[in-house]
């Protein structure tokens, strides 16, 4: 630990002025994001993916949310506005390349008539 008094250590000058109030989509609540990846670890939700696709379930996404929403703490407005927009995109793009429930389920017909559904992995 350093000896010298916390205001020569951290510059207050430095950190960014609130400008106002911030729009909600604006916003990363740190909070939410943690709650979202302590219920990502719980074991009911780990066994529910397990039993519904037959492996453990990967939480990065959640911990990566959360890193960002505590990055974003000290940023400024504009630079807050920007680094979401990028995320939003990013997030939006990887969710519409994974496949969607027309993709997964295939009809298969015996006589002309469905007996029943095959997931398709």
């Amino acid at each position: 630990m350093t000896d010298k008094p916390t205001s020569e250590t951290f510059n207050w000058d430095e950190v960014p002025a609130n400008n106002g109030p911030i729009a909600q989509e604006d916003m990363c609540k740190a909070s939410q994001a943690f709650d979202q990846w302590f219920a990502c670890l719980t074991v009911g939700k780990q066994l529910s993916n397990y039993y519904r696709y037959g492996e453990k379930r990967g939480c990065g996404k959640h911990w990566s949310k959360l890193k960002l929403c505590m990055g974003l703490k000290l940023r400024s407005g504009e630079s807050r506005k920007e680094i979401l927009r990028e995320y939003r995109e990013k997030d939006e793009a990887e969710r519409d390349s994974l496949p969607n429930v027309l993709d997964v389920w295939t009809r298969r017909t015996a006589n002309g008539r469905i007996t029943f559904l095959i997931f398709v992995a």
